[in-house]
């Protein structure tokens, strides 16, 4: 199911499905923040460390399903994520806020 994304979302979702760490931080302004499985993660250097982290425990790829653009520059996209993990497939739910034309957070929850 194709589903119309903002430009800097649809360049991240194609570097999770090609592994791409370097395209995968580029897509994040220096000072954001990424909330996944109850950690926090602050600016590109600690968002590369916790990408690379996932990248080496698991395969997988994240097939944005449905999306929702909320209040200011921000959107949820409901997200099938597939791969070497227990439980897969799962839908999650992405909330990524927008600056600049780049990724400013991201908050990841079932």
């Amino acid at each position: 199911m194709a589903v119309d994304l903002p430009e800097v979302l649809d360049r991240y979702f194609r570097a999770v499905d090609d592994g791409d760490l370097d395209a995968f931080v580029a897509c994040f302004a220096d000072t954001a923040s990424v909330a996944d499985e109850d950690r926090l993660y602050e600016g590109r250097a600690s968002i590369r460390a916790w990408r690379q982290k996932s990248m080496d425990a698991y395969s997988y790829t994240a097939e944005p399903l449905r999306v929702e653009p909320q209040a200011g520059d921000s959107y949820q996209v409901l997200v099938r994520v597939s791969g070497t993990f227990p439980g897969s497939p799962v839908e999650l739910r992405y909330r990524f806020t927008l600056r600049d034309g780049l990724i400013g957070a991201l908050d990841i929850r079932p």
